[in-house]
């Protein structure tokens, strides 16, 4: 290469993963925003972008992770043009944190992201170019340089956690839940309207990534008509519930917190930890949610909540569940996205 192609290449590469980056933060914040809204970024169940924006790292340090990306773009940027060593181990740190949510992606969420393995894809062509370009990038940083090179990135991270909108929050409801709640006549946890107009039962499997992304929409509706909508929790637990294996903790767990009046709460946090096939560590959630954590405990392996989760299990393959998500509305089926369509014309 020429001395001067290493320097160009790595200045288009950075402008167009800027970008991308760009490009995902409209799909990440798009998809919070217009839950009943397609993106075409959202090809099927494994390519999908709105699964990956609705996963628990899309959002870290109160930053989303678009906007990482955007600003490491920017001092990867801000390195080269000033022919930097700081080239090289930005870009290494870039490909690091490419593989790290790329592993996330396929192991936790069980979906991946075509602009995101774009990002990833631009990460590891930056690489290539600093390593193969690094006679070029020979600048030692000095106090100058190191101000310049981490100026816009820096800003864009601040004003990104202080002032732009924190449009993924009232889907976090570990804490605190912001709608009316309550139990069924069958003993199903509601929320929403205390008088509603329309009542979804929502089924769902908290083992199933794609119950936690439409859970989170179905949530982010509530947000805007919690004086209308109702929706009652149900479930179809893929795991049985019996006293083998896992035997269907993450259920028993929201049945225990129920007892102690953190149904939802534990709901949301059981979405955001139980899906894939990591261990899941209920006491940690018990604490989290403001549980006794004790008396949590004992529930979990008590007979009655045996009995109650297989009870469960049953009334879900009586109703003839064969998928989660799934929408019951007035006796009537839906799935993740015609249950949008028709709230859409009913509230």
């Amino acid at each position: 290469m020429k001395h001067r192609s290493p320097r160009i290449f790595a200045i288009v590469l950075a402008a167009a993963g800027f970008v991308v980056s760009g490009v995902l933060e409209y799909v990440h914040a798009k998809t919070y925003l217009y839950p009943a809204s397609s993106s075409f970024c959202s090809i099927d169940a494994t390519l999908n972008c709105g699964t990956i924006a609705m996963s628990r790292f899309s959002v870290l340090l109160g930053i989303p992770m678009p906007v990482w990306g955007a600003a490491g773009f920017l001092a990867i940027g801000a390195a080269v043009w000033r022919r930097s060593k700081l080239v090289l181990p930005l870009c290494a740190v870039a490909t690091a944190a490419s593989v790290a949510l790329l592993l996330e992606s396929l192991l936790h969420v069980g979906a991946v992201c075509l602009l995101c393995e774009a990002v990833h894809g631009l990460s590891l062509i930056l690489l290539l170019v600093a390593v193969l370009g690094r006679k070029t990038f020979d600048q030692a940083p000095d106090r100058e340089a190191l101000i310049g090179i981490g100026l816009f990135p820096s800003s864009l991270l601040v004003i990104a956690l202080l002032l732009a909108p924190r449009y993924w929050e009232p889907l976090t409801w570990q804490t605190d839940v912001p709608h009316a709640t309550g139990v069924t006549e069958n003993g199903q946890a509601w929320v929403g309207a205390s008088e509603p107009t329309v009542i979804v039962e929502e089924w769902v499997d908290y083992n199933c990534p794609h119950c936690a992304l439409a859970s989170n929409r179905m949530r982010m509706r509530l947000v805007h008509d919690a004086d209308a909508l109702r929706v009652v929790r149900r479930h179809e637990p893929r795991m049985l519930c019996k006293k083998i294996g896992k035997g269907c903790k993450p259920l028993r767990a929201a049945l225990c917190a129920e007892a102690q009046g953190k149904f939802w709460e534990m709901d949301s946090w059981l979405f955001l930890h139980a899906p894939g096939p990591q261990l899941l560590e209920l006491s940690n959630g018990a604490r989290t949610v403001g549980l006794d954590v004790a008396k949590f405990e004992r529930c979990l392996d008590a007979t009655s909540t045996w009995t109650r989760a297989a009870d469960i299990a049953r009334a879900a393959r009586k109703t003839k569940i064969i998928q989660t998500p799934t929408y019951i509305i007035d006796g009537q089926r839906y799935d993740a996205k015609t249950v949008h369509a028709y709230l859409d014309d009913a509230l």
